[in-house]
């Protein structure tokens, strides 16, 4: 069955459409637009309204776009910018209004478990003891499992957007408070006799960068070639610390870091990085298959 999920997140919305049969997940098409949703959102709780028109204007062009590709199911879902906004339904209306569809607010929980319900897609890690991560614009994941089946998870009110809107450019405080807000919450955690997995467009992109540069200067690694590369702590140390110390304007410039990502690229970097040096972990695995892969095949 060819099915289409719209993941409206906090700063981009994606669209995926893929043949499932019996679990099985074949790509079909993937593609994202920065909207930036929740912007201001920490600031006032409110969906602005300009945000909430390009998003909505998005959505219908990706429910065109689902249908023209044969979509027999096409469900839209939204996380952290419009589950905590006072006038989420003002939001939700529009879309039923001009796209003729439903939209699903997802728990912190349950985002969580489609995260990692869709890196278990992937038989590489279905039986693996794993500790997934994903950093979103509003919101962090944490899931431990193994053999399939989550062991605990939980989703953390710190995400790219959020911090950039919260601390601009001061990095020192920045770090500072992810880094008490985990040592707070992953105590239960580990990577030991387990493996690091890495989602979202942050660490998708940071694995871009890093990849691009070893490349012919005319070539930019695409993000899906990004799925199973491996980031080193270090690697990410030396990323940041690269990226931080551009301009905005000349960050914009990055090769493989798309400008729309470059304001908030350093706060969601700092996020994996800070959760790496507590857990002790030397590397993680990027994994392109998170929420729209678990979303696709969720009954």
């Amino acid at each position: 069955m060819r099915r289409a999920v719209i993941d409206i997140g906090t700063n981009t919305v994606k669209l995926f459409v893929a043949d499932v049969d019996d679990g099985n997940v074949v790509p079909v098409s993937s593609k994202d637009r920065t909207t930036r949703l929740g912007e201001g959102l920490n600031e006032t709780n409110r969906l602005a309204p300009t945000a909430m028109a390009r998003t909505i204007q998005t959505i219908h062009d990706f429910v065109d776009e689902a249908r023209r590709l044969g979509a027999e199911d096409v469900r839209a879902l939204t996380t952290s910018a419009a589950r905590e906004a006072g006038n989420r339904d003002e939001f939700l209306q529009g879309v039923r209004d001009q796209c003729r569809l439903e939209v699903q607010v997802v728990t912190g929980e349950r985002e969580a478990e489609l995260i990692f319900r869709g890196v278990t897609t992937d038989p590489q890690w279905f039986n693996q003891p794993i500790l997934v991560m994903d950093v979103g614009g509003g919101s962090t994941e944490f899931i431990q499992g193994e053999n399939g089946e989550i062991v605990k998870a939980q989703s953390l009110p710190i995400g790219a957007v959020r911090l950039t809107e919260e601390h601009g450019e001061n990095y020192v405080a920045l770090v500072d408070f992810v880094r008490r807000t985990l040592h707070q919450s992953m105590n239960d955690y580990s990577v030991v006799d387990r493996r690091m997995i890495g989602t979202g467009g942050t660490i998708t992109t940071l694995a871009r960068i890093q990849s691009t540069r070893q490349l012919a200067s005319a070539k930019i690694a695409s993000a899906e070639l990004m799925d199973h590369a491996i980031i080193t702590a270090d690697d990410l140390r030396g990323l940041i610390d690269r990226l931080r110390g551009l301009p905005l304007s000349e960050r914009r410039k990055v090769r493989g870091l798309p400008p729309e990502r470059a304001d908030i690229i350093v706060a969601g970097g700092a996020v994996f990085l800070v959760a790496m040096e507590i857990l002790g972990a030397a590397n993680l695995v990027v994994s392109v298959r998170n929420l729209r892969y678990g979303a696709v095949v969720a009954s």
